[in-house]
């Protein structure tokens, strides 16, 4: 069978209803398909991962992508692991744990508007320890030109310039406080172009008016000393304050209610202030100028953001447009619960970017459905999605002798495992 049937068949898998959706388990459940070509597709077949998610992303733009409506999120996702083989795993930040844990970070782009989101584009984060591991590269199997070191911030950056080269349509760039709070990120997003609304921590700091600086080359008044960077003069009048201490004093005088989006229930409602703001850090090549947008929820919690977006439109379309961020949650949620994104069965560098790939697609094609659908069945759910897909594809039929032949196949495969890791230990204990 070619690579094409294996990815249909893989593809079919994930967009079934089975609890698991790993290797094992699709070939299992899926009519035609075969364990070993599957785990040969999946973990080592060349096929390139790059060039399909570049299709992935286009058909995504083709499908969501606007000017105005749509933004490009940057989010990551942790996958929790035992043991440190699998590749880029380490105690790290997870954010599905809330806490640090065992896991692999994913840093993903996506489209989004409205209530539909799709990947467009991912990296898996290699932490620092890894790149400087040689044998354990190896065995992961990352290839030469992906060992060097690359924060999340650089992924991120790769991601949104590539985007942009694709040709991909959207207003803005929208990250969370992990990413809106490097200001090196957001400065360089809008030296390339590119609007942002990137949330912010409440002690993030920001100047009330723009700061008067001193030009590099100048002279410092009454001393006469070149400055080399820039930075305040004297003649300074701008106030530096945190988002949370500016929001005390200003937001139950200034703010407003706006509706911001329509749920199922009804207009959703929030109380908003936004005002204009520079951001400036010594050394710095001038100011930026800035958007401040704080939201105030039912619960008295606040949200902060900030934006180079155009000055001059409604509260309500800056609170819409920093809100959107929430749909990008409910996309991962449904990658992990009903498309299989967090259930892969590899350790190896190529198998985990395959496996993603795979789960892009099976994302676009649901959104591209629900799209379709959209007038007549406006609530359908990838959930609903899998479920009838589950009985139009062909599937195996369940019996007590296909049962007893899993069972067998299953157990052949563990008892293999325990007899490698056995020739491992002796050999092992040989060599010592």
């Amino acid at each position: 069978m070619n690579s094409v049937g294996h990815a249909r068949h893989y593809l079919s898998g994930l967009l079934g209803t089975q609890r698991r959706k790993n290797i094992e388990v699709i070939g299992e459940d899926v009519k035609g398909s075969d364990y070993q070509g599957m785990e040969q597709f999946i973990s080592s077949s060349p096929w390139d991962h790059l060039a399909v998610m570049d299709q992935v992303a286009l058909d995504a733009n083709e499908l969501l992508g606007d000017e105005e409506l749509t933004g490009l999120y940057i989010d990551e996702s942790s996958f929790l692991k035992k043991g440190h083989a699998s590749v880029g795993v380490q105690r790290q930040w997870s954010g599905r744990a809330g806490k640090v844990e065992n896991c692999q970070v994913g840093v993903y782009a996506c489209l989004g508007r409205d209530d539909r989101v799709c990947l467009t584009d991912y990296r898996l984060f290699l932490p620092e320890a890894w790149t400087q591991e040689t044998k354990r590269l190896d065995k992961a199997k990352v290839p030469q030109d992906k060992r060097e070191y690359r924060s999340k911030h650089d992924q991120a950056l790769d991601m949104i310039s590539h985007a942009k080269e694709l040709g991909l349509k959207f207003g803005w760039v929208g990250f969370d406080s992990l990413y809106g709070n490097k200001r090196e990120l957001v400065n360089a997003v809008e030296d390339i172009g590119l609007r942002f609304v990137g949330d912010v921590n409440k002690t993030t700091k920001v100047w009330t008016r723009e700061p008067a600086l001193l030009e590099p080359d100048g002279n410092t008044p009454g001393r006469g000393r070149p400055v080399k960077n820039f930075r305040l003069s004297q003649d300074n009048q701008a106030e530096y304050l945190s988002v949370s201490a500016l929001t005390e004093e200003h937001f139950d005088s200034c703010s407003k209610q706006v509706c911001y989006r329509k749920g199922t229930k009804g207009e959703l409602w929030t109380q908003v202030w936004v005002r204009q703001v520079w951001t400036w850090e010594p050394g710095a090549e001038g100011a930026r100028k800035r958007l401040l947008i704080v939201r105030r929820d039912s619960d008295g919690a606040y949200k902060y953001s900030l934006s180079n977006l155009p000055a001059g439109k409604s509260w309500a379309y800056y609170a819409w447009a920093q809100g959107q961020r929430f749909w990008i949650e409910h996309a991962f949620h449904d990658a992990k619960s009903q498309l299989g994104m967090a259930q892969y069965q590899v350790r190896v560098w190529r198998g985990w970017h395959h496996h993603m790939a795979m789960v892009a697609m099976a994302l676009l094609f649901s959104q591209k459905l629900r799209t379709t659908l959209r007038e007549s069945a406006p609530l359908l759910s990838v959930r609903d999605i899998t479920e009838l897909l589950d009985y139009y594809l062909p599937r195996k039929r369940i019996d007590e002798a296909h049962i007893l032949k899993n069972i067998k196949q299953r157990h052949r495969r563990r008892m293999d495992d325990i007899k490698r890791r056995e020739r491992k230990r002796n050999g092992l204990h040989q060599s010592n």
